[in-house]
C-alpha cells in the first residue's frame, strides 16, 4: 500500500533516468500498514564547512514519514583541534567507528566533500554493509584521486571568493561572498541558518587521496541529486562526477550548494525517491 503525504514535500523534482527527464509524483510506503517492514539505516553525511546539524530540516521531514535517520558529525566541527590532524583518513576512521554502531545494512546520503570521506571509509571499514549511496552535489573520487580533482577553475574561484587559507584552516573570511557562492537564497532567515551551521574547515582533509577502485561500487545502488544552481560544485562538474562512477539514476533540484538548508522539502522528496522508500 502507498501513502501520499500531503504537505510541502510534494514540490516538483525533476527525475531523470538514463535518457529521460520527467516529473513524477512521489509516493511513500506506509509504515503504518507495514510496521514489520525493515529499512536500511539512513545516514546523512555533511560536506566541508558544515555541521551535522545542517541536516536537521531533512531529518525532520523523514521523521514525519516514520523513517528514522542518523547524522554523522565529522571531526573538526566544534572541539578545539589541530587542523593538521583531521586528514581524510582520520575523518574516515571516525566515520567508520560510528557506522559500525548502526544496524546494517546502510543507506548513505552524502553531500559535497562527504562523498570523498564516504569513499575513503569504504576502503578502511570492512565490517559495514552499504547498500545505497545517494550523492548530493557531492564529489566521488576513485583510483587515487583527490576529493576535488573533477571541479572546474570557476568552481575554485567561487569557493575562494568567501574563503581563504590561514594556518591550516580554510577560513570563512567574507560572509556575504560565502553566502552568495554557497547558496542561492536571499532569505535573511535562511542565510542566518546557513551561517549558524557553517564552520571553518581543516584544509588537509581535502588534500587526501582516495584509493577506492571503481569496481568496488558495482554492488552498491547509486543515485545522484544535482543542485542545478550550485556555484561551488557546478552543475557541469556534478554531471562529470556522476559519469565518472557510472551513475544512471539522477534527480535535479533548483538549488545552490546547500539544499538541505535552503530547499529541504524538495531535497527530502528526491532522497526518498532515490532510496525507493
Amino acid at each position: 500500500m502507498k501513502l501520499k503525504v500531503c504537505c510541502a514535500l510534494f514540490s516538483t523534482v525533476i527525475v531523470a533516468g538514463c535518457n529521460t527527464t520527467e516529473h513524477k509524483p512521489i509516493q511513500y510506503k506506509s509504515l503504518i500498514d507495514n510496521s514489520s517492514e525493515k529499512h536500511n539505516s539512513v545516514v546523512f553525511i555533511h560536506g566541508a564547512h558544515l555541521k551535522g546539524s545542517s541536516w536537521s530540516l531533512v531529518q525532520e521531514n523523514f521523521a514525519k514519514i516514520n523513517i528514522p535517520t542518523h547524522i554523522i558529525d565529522l571531526p573538526g566541527r566544534s572541539q578545539p583541534v589541530s587542523p593538521e590532524s583531521i586528514t581524510i583518513t582520520y575523518a574516515a576512521q571516525t566515520m567508520c567507528h560510528e557506522l559500525q554502531q548502526l544496524p546494517q545494512p546502510l543507506s548513505l546520503v552524502v553531500h559535497s566533500q562527504g562523498g570523498a570521506i564516504a569513499h575513503k571509509t569504504l576502503t578502511l571499514c570492512n565490517d559495514i554493509k552499504v547498500n545505497d549511496i545517494v550523492y548530493i552535489s557531492a564529489v566521488a573520487p576513485i583510483n587515487g584521486a583527490k576529493p576535488f580533482s573533477l571541479l572546474s577553475k570557476e568552481d575554485e574561484r567561487n569557493y575562494f571568493a568567501g574563503v581563504k587559507y590561514e594556518n591550516g584552516w580554510m577560513k570563512i573570511s567574507d560572509k556575504p561572498a560565502f553566502l552568495s557562492t554557497f547558496t542561492d537564497t536571499q532569505s535573511a532567515k535562511l542565510q542566518k541558518m546557513v551561517m549558524t551551521n557553517s564552520v571553518d574547515e581543516p584544509a588537509i582533509t581535502g588534500e587526501g587521496k582516495v584509493q577506492l577502485e571503481k569496481a568496488a561500487l558495482n554492488e552498491i545502488s547509486k543515485s545522484y541529486i544535482y543542485a542545478k544552481n550550485d556555484k561551488i560544485i557546478s552543475f557541469e562538474s556534478q554531471q562529470r562526477i556522476a559519469q565518472s562512477i557510472g551513475i544512471k539514476n539522477t534527480y535535479t533540484i533548483n538549488s545552490g550548494h546547500l539544499p538541505m538548508i535552503t530547499q529541504p522539502d524538495e531535497l527530502s522528496k528526491a532522497i526518498v525517491a532515490a532510496l525507493k522508500l
